[in-house]
């Protein structure tokens, strides 16, 4: 399977890739407060399917997919300086 690559402006946000993955990065830190990896949540879907939830909506960004916005969480801390 080829690797997906993200466009937010596919989603109506308007910010670059990385900059998404820094604030998605930033409300998971919020939401768990340090007491949730982001392996944990993705074994507790329904966690995982309200974190999404509420991300969405307090940024607006209602057209960004779960997988979508997980992977680039996954992603942000692979990434040099992430």
């Amino acid at each position: 399977m080829a690797r997906q690559t993200v466009n937010p402006a596919e989603y109506g946000i308007d910010l670059d890739k990385d900059a998404l993955a820094d604030e998605l990065a930033d409300e998971f830190n919020v939401y768990s407060r340090g007491m949730l990896t982001l392996d944990e949540l993705l074994l507790r879907p329904r966690t995982a399917l309200h974190f999404c939830d509420a991300t969405r909506h307090n940024h607006g960004w209602f057209d960004l997919p779960d997988d979508v916005l997980l992977r680039l969480i996954m992603n942000w801390g692979k990434r040099p300086g992430g």
